[in-house]
Parts: C-alpha cells; sequence; structure tokens
C-alpha cells in the first residue's frame, strides 16, 4: 500500500497543488483497491467460491464506485446469492436497492436473477415483491378488461398517434420495456410487419436497431415455446438468459428478450437479403414512403458437416406450397424416405421456397419448428413458416442474396457497442484486441448474457 502511495505522490506532483496532492493520491488508491477487490470479486466467482463472492462483494457495493463498477459489484453479488441459494438474503437486498446508477441491461439482469431464486425457492413473498416493482402485482388490477384491450389494439393500429402518446399509453413502468407494448403495425408491399418485432426502423449512420425489453412467463413452459411465440430463434433467447433452465422457465420468470442488435453489414444496399450464418438471422432492408427500416427474421442453418453457402446469390426461383423430393445424398442417410413429400403439414419444405441461384439451397419453410436458430439442416436456410410467407411476398425473383458469417459484430464511435453470441465468437472477439480486458473478463461469463448489442467499456 505504501509502495502505491509514494508512487503516485510522485506522479501527481507534476499536476497539482501541494494541498490538493494528499487527497487526489488517496482517491487514485482508493479506486485502485476497490478495482482489485472487484477482479477478487470475479475470480472467487469463477472458481464457484460463492460465500467468499458474497463476503467480498457485501464490502465492495457499500462503497463509492463508478457507475460501471456498481453495476458489476452488484451483478457478481446477485449471482453469487442465486448460487448459494440465499433467499432471505436476495430479499433484503432487493428491497433496499436503488438501481439509479444501473443501465437498463443491469436493471432487467437484477430482477431476472433475483425472481429465478425467488420462484425455484417458492419466496412467493420476493416473487409479489418484483412484480409488483414491475407494476405487474396481480392485486393491482393488471389484467386489461375489453374496453382497455381495444383502445390498446387501437392505438397499435392507428397511424397518426403520437409517439409520445403512445408511450403514454402502452408503457406500465417508465424503467422497463416490455416486449410488445411499444409495437405498432407497418405495411410493406400489402404486408404487415410488427414494429420492433420483425422490423425495426433504422438509421444508415448508426447501425444499431432495436431496444432490449422483458418478458414474463405466464405460464410454466419451455423456452423453445416461448422463443416459438416470440418470434425468435432458440440460441439467441437461450444465449441471452443463460440461468435460465430451457426445460423449466416457471411462471412469472423473466425473460430478457434480445432485440437490440448491430447490422452485420456496412455500407448496406436496400432491397437486398443479407444473412449472417453464425448468427442465425437474416436481414432485408428497406424504404417505406423515405423512411428506412430493416425486416429481420431468425433462421435454422446448416451443420457442421453440411454447412450453409456463403457468397453472394440471387432469387432464382419462387415456389408456393412446395413438393419435396428428397436429394441422393439424405436417401443415404435416411433411406426409407418417400420418393417425394406432396404440400401439407409434414413436407419439410414448409410453406414457401425461394432457390439461391443456380445451386441446391433454398430459403424455406419447415415442419420443424424448433430448428429455427440452430445447426439442423442440411445446408439450406430454414424459417418459421409464417415468416417465410412475408419474405416470399416482399421480395421478386432476381433479389440479391448476400450471405456471410461473422462470429461477432461491433459499432465503433466516441463509445464501442459489440454483439457476440457463444464462448466461440467471444474469444473472437479476444483475439481482434478491439475492446478491454477489464470488459472480457466479464463479458466471458455468465455473468452477462449473449446476441444482444451491449456497451463495452
Amino acid at each position: 500500500m505504501r509502495i502505491i502511495v509514494t508512487t503516485l505522490l510522485i506522479i501527481l506532483s507534476f499536476s497539482y497543488g501541494e494541498e490538493d496532492l494528499i487527497k487526489v493520491a488517496k482517491t487514485k488508491v482508493s479506486a485502485k483497491i476497490n478495482e482489485i477487490t472487484l477482479n477478487k470479486a470475479l475470480k472467487f466467482y469463477n472458481e464457484g467460491l460463492y460465500l467468499n463472492v458474497i463476503q467480498t462483494a457485501e464490502n465492495l457495493i457499500k462503497k463509492p464506485l463508478s457507475d460501471i463498477d456498481t453495476e458489476l459489484a452488484n451483478l457478481i453479488y446477485v449471482h453469487a446469492l442465486y448460487k448459494n441459494r440465499e433467499e432471505e438474503k436476495m430479499f433484503n437486498y432487493i428491497r433496499n436497492l436503488n438501481m439509479d446508477k444501473f443501465s437498463q441491461y443491469g436493471k432487467y439482469r437484477i430482477y431476472q436473477i433475483a425472481m429465478l431464486l425467488f420462484l425455484e425457492r417458492k419466496h412467493k413473498e420476493g416473487e409479489n415483491y418484483i412484480l409488483e416493482k414491475l407494476g405487474l402485482n396481480e392485486d393491482k388490477n393488471i389484467k386489461l378488461d375489453n374496453e382497455e384491450k381495444e383502445k390498446i389494439i387501437e392505438i397499435i393500429l392507428k397511424d397518426k398517434i403520437s409517439k409520445k402518446e403512445k408511450v403514454n399509453d402502452l408503457v406500465r413502468y417508465k424503467d422497463i420495456k416490455f416486449y410488445g407494448e411499444n409495437s405498432e403495425i407497418i405495411n410493406y408491399k400489402g404486408i404487415d410487419f410488427i414494429l420492433n418485432k420483425n422490423i425495426f426502423k433504422l438509421d444508415k449512420d448508426i447501425p444499431i436497431i432495436g431496444e432490449l425489453s422483458i418478458y414474463i412467463s405466464e405460464k410454466d413452459q419451455t423456452l423453445l415455446e416461448i422463443s416459438k411465440k416470440l418470434g425468435l430463434g432458440y440460441y439467441e433467447l437461450r444465449n441471452a438468459n443463460p440461468l435460465i433452465d430451457p426445460f423449466d422457465v416457471r411462471k412469472n420468470q423473466i425473460i430478457i428478450v434480445p432485440l437490440k442488435r448491430i447490422l452485420p453489414f456496412k455500407n448496406f444496399e436496400y432491397n437486398v437479403i443479407y444473412i449472417n450464418i453464425y448468427e442465425t438471422r437474416l436481414y432485408l432492408p428497406i424504404k417505406i414512403d423515405e423512411e428506412s427500416y430493416v425486416i429481420t427474421f431468425p433462421i435454422g442453418i446448416g451443420t457442421d458437416e453440411a454447412q450453409s453457402p456463403v457468397g453472394e446469390f440471387e432469387i432464382s426461383q419462387k415456389r408456393l406450397d412446395p413438393a419435396w423430393i428428397p436429394p441422393e445424398s439424405i436417401r443415404k442417410e435416411q433411406p426409407d424416405l418417400p420418393e417425394i413429400f406432396p404440400p401439407g403439414p409434414d413436407n419439410p419444405l414448409g410453406t414457401r421456397a425461394m432457390r439461391l441461384g443456380n445451386t441446391n439451397f433454398l430459403i424455406h419453410g419447415t415442419n420443424k419448428e424448433y430448428g429455427i436458430g440452430m445447426r439442423v439442416s442440411h445446408g439450406c436456410i430454414r424459417m418459421y413458416n409464417e415468416d417465410v410467407e412475408k419474405l416470399f411476398e416482399v421480395v421478386e425473383l432476381g433479389t440479391k442474396v448476400v450471405s456471410h458469417t461473422y462470429s461477432y459484430k461491433i459499432y465503433s464511435s466516441t463509445f464501442k457497442i459489440v454483439e457476440a453470441f457463444d464462448e466461440n465468437s467471444v474469444n473472437d472477439l479476444e483475439k481482434s484486441g478491439i475492446v478491454s480486458k477489464k470488459f472480457l473478463n466479464f463479458y466471458k461469463t455468465n455473468l452477462f448474457g449473449k446476441s444482444f448489442a451491449i456497451k463495452a467499456w
């Protein structure tokens, strides 16, 4: 400690007057000690020493810290309380927590982990407290009656209502954004898209779309069921919620909906389909009345043995309710397949199919919706039927398709926004040297979800 103080005094003596020297040095030393303590808590967490984390973080969160360090210390603490099954300590912590310094994601994450513990431990008081903080307490008549439902539908469908009025009518709680609350219908070429679900407003100079929101599970269900309901790929939802058991999502559990994204292509063209294979997502930038939007859908892609194509193609064929003739390569794997699958609910191509150039690869629907967002196909781009039906109607023969595989995305300005998807993509991000070691040390862990854009520090 003396060495640190002495060194700082020597350095600072060139910049500050004598009377301020000790004060500045103490501040610098305090910040350094807090950073060391924060790293110590993270090390304990990574080693599974959760009681040590709790003891270390409890002291740390009482100290004056920067906004980011305050959030990091609290995230470590709340995760350690969950891992150590400290429901009473978690309840007292949540009731006394001031979230003024936290980011939107930090608030969502802390509420999510606390709710996860309360549901697992059947701590009804804690569960109800969080629901009340979110404005969802059943005792306060949160269920809309028919008149209120009709009013919201009218607001969503109304063309000329101001953004401010929509916010006032649709957002229940100023710090929380619920999935679907700020939606409206956007019509493009006669097809209805839902704003902030499958179509987003786009600023060509700042290629970041959407925002994070939360979904509250209305019943016990699986993450597969929720991903279909929200129109997301399975893995992007799972990666955004790493501590949620995908097969045991309980009623009232908070799910973070990863709808804040960085466009994967710079200098894009309108009316071109862009596919990021690694991300398992498709993008179509368009213009409506001189305003820019991007349509985006989750996709299923090929396995490591039968990878989806990379390169430039065009839509060379469009087939409505296609029949499927299994190719020889697939027939070798499954010799019992029929010669032809006629259109219908058992057809692996679903309800629509579009060919990529002169290849055998298709963008098509599916009869196996659980494969969306996964590596499951023989190389084709697989979509939910309702999604491919919309895409089919708004793209024409000859539409260019650009396919690449980017394991992470980054936007740099006066700050950096990054988006990674899994452990491998975080490792690729680390190799790039673009973001700080401090950020990566936390981002690598399950303290942070993936598959959405997040500000690096």
